[in-house]
């Protein structure tokens, strides 16, 4: 494909868990000349597919070519036949990190030729679970603990997504000086999960600050697509610019990570919310009818997998998150208030880092597969404990136990990933492909008013 080629069909390779899948990419770079502010549904389909595709699995780096030890070849490859050049990756990130991607392109648009940075941002990987549960930064290693964001923003952001936020901004910086441009540049911000909170706070504070220290940016410049993003933010702590309605972060009422940080805290997400599911619980029909529509792109793109939704849509999902909600009603209830847990008194920040986090942070050392194995047995046991724990903890656990199969402890009877297949960008990719602006806007509007 012609580096200067500024619209087709890409057939891109993606590799997501050692599942090899493929997806058919339509993309027109002239979306760039209009606002940021307009949402573009074409664009926000081509962007999801770029997160799957950035999900990319990680092997040896034998010829550097991506300037470290593990690289990404399948988005290495789909970034360059895309016409973009300079690509940076970083495919292994620390806890207070995230793994990111960052490339550039000339683009000819209707007024003169733009030089088009595109940045992504990807999900948690391995110990980044842990800051993902420690909005007070309580357990940083960065910087000798007191993380990429210091203590500025305490009480105010979530300081694990705030240490992202930074340490991406100042490769980001490093990436502007290192490949400068005579043209005028814009911005394309992506992310999905610890990304997307990453990509939200990182856009929200581009659009206040004019761009970065090196690169003055308007707001009609910078392009915030945000994939299953998790709340990150106090909103009545901060104050809410009109211009941040250009951040859209799409969410499914049925993954637990958009919600596992609580409203019931104050904690939001800046920007306009699309929600990929509307009023499904009262209609089984159109439930039904939704994930029909979405199995064969998620088939195309997970390897010829099945989608497994939930029975019940998003009710598993809003039964934890009403557990929780009564017991956290400020932050300093997450670090402070003791909940049984099998008789023990543990505090919610503790339940987390113990349970959820150390099994899906998992590890080689002997260390960290004892804190798995106890993770595991931890979980199992709050789950079905109906007296030694509190139910904001036995109903959590047996979420995660009875809707993931957690250690295959349901003999695979009940292992149908509702959990994180609800999550996956996978889902929200194929969501998104199955479905017309319309239907995104109207699920919007319904499940503003169901949830």
């Amino acid at each position: 494909m012609a580096k200067e080629k500024l619209s087709g069909i890409y057939d891109a390779k993606v590799s997501y868990d050692d599942v090899v899948g493929t997806t058919r990419i339509y993309y027109d770079f002239d979306w760039l000349a209009e606002d940021s502010a307009v949402y573009n549904h074409q664009m926000a389909r081509f962007l999801a597919q770029m997160v799957v595709i950035g999900y990319d699995n990680q092997v040896p780096d034998e010829e550097n070519i991506s300037g470290h030890e593990l690289w990404k070849p399948n988005l290495y490859q789909a970034l360059k036949d895309l016409g973009f050049k300079d690509i940076w990756m970083n495919a292994v990130a620390k806890r207070d990190e995230v793994v990111y991607f960052v490339a550039n392109r000339d683009v000819p648009l209707e007024d003169k030729t733009y030089n088009i940075i595109f940045t992504g941002f990807i999900g948690s990987y391995m110990k980044q679970w842990f800051s993902n549960f420690d909005p007070y930064g309580v357990e940083r290693v960065c910087n000798d603990g007191k993380g990429y964001a210091g203590e500025e923003e305490r009480g105010i952001v979530h300081l694990g997504f705030a240490d992202a936020r930074e340490y991406v901004y100042g490769e980001l910086t490093r990436y502007i000086d290192t490949y400068p441009s005579d043209k005028e540049r814009k911005l394309i911000i992506i992310g999905h999960s610890r990304g997307a909170a990453t990509a939200n706070l990182l856009a929200a504070k581009l659009i206040k600050n004019g761009g970065f220290e090196n690169l003055p940016l308007e707001p009609k410049n910078i392009f915030a697509y945000c994939y299953a993003t998790p709340n990150g933010v106090l909103l009545d702590k901060v104050e809410i610019l009109d211009d941040y309605k250009r951040i859209f972060n799409f969410v499914s009422p049925e993954d637990f990570v958009t919600v596992c940080l609580p409203e019931a805290c104050g904690f939001g997400k800046y920007g306009t919310i699309f929600k990929l599911l509307g009023d499904d619980n009262k209609s089984t029909r159109h439930y039904t009818e939704e994930k029909g529509f979405m199995q064969p792109y998620f088939f195309e793109i997970f390897g010829m997998n099945t989608y497994h939704p939930f029975r019940r849509g998003n009710k598993a999902v809003q039964k934890v998150i009403g557990a929780l909600a009564k017991e956290l009603q400020t932050i300093d209830d997450l670090y402070e208030k003791p909940l049984k847990e099998c008789f023990k008194q543990v505090t919610p920040y503790e339940y987390f880092r113990d349970t959820l986090c150390a099994y899906v942070a998992g590890g080689d050392t002997e260390e960290e597969k004892a804190a798995v194995d106890r993770a595991m047995k931890l979980l199992i046991e709050s789950s079905v404990d109906y007296v030694g724990t509190s139910p904001a903890y036995r109903i959590t656990s047996a979420f995660f136990v009875f809707k993931e199969g957690i250690g295959s402890v349901t003999g695979n009877r009940l292992m149908k990933t509702h959990f994180s297949e609800s999550h996956m960008p996978a889902t929200y990719a194929a969501y998104l492909l199955s479905m017309s602006e319309e239907q995104l806007m109207a699920n919007s509007a319904l499940a503003e008013e169901e949830f």
